[in-house]
């Protein structure tokens, strides 16, 4: 079964703010991203589903990698390339979901 408040705490620590809580659901917001966890109800569910993954823009793919090893999230790939140009560093969540973040390519080292 899904662990609704391990996942809420995984996303809290990327900075999303919960917004709404309620009987098994809880939104997450950062910035103009906005989407919702739910403990299925009355269902056996596997979790993960294999075929589910997240994939979020965000601006900074470094930014993130950095925060996710500073609060000791699970990182499964650090920030690289895309052959679309962008680039992606890839987290787990505590439930097993694989969550990709992408942006612009790092700015050059000073």
């Amino acid at each position: 079964m899904l662990d609704l408040e391990a996942e809420v705490a995984f996303y809290a620590a990327l900075g999303f703010t919960a917004e709404v809580t309620y009987s098994g659901f809880t939104s997450l917001r950062c910035g103009p991203v906005l989407f919702g966890v739910q403990q299925p109800q009355g269902l056996e569910h596997r979790v993960p589903p294999w075929d589910l993954a997240w994939q979020i823009e965000v601006s900074d793919v470094r930014a993130v990698h950095d925060l996710a090893v500073r609060r000791d999230l699970p990182v499964l790939k650090g920030p690289q390339p895309h052959p679309a140009g962008f680039w992606t560093v890839q987290l787990r969540t505590p439930n097993g979901y694989h969550l990709t973040l992408e942006g612009p390519p790092p700015a050059p080292a000073r």
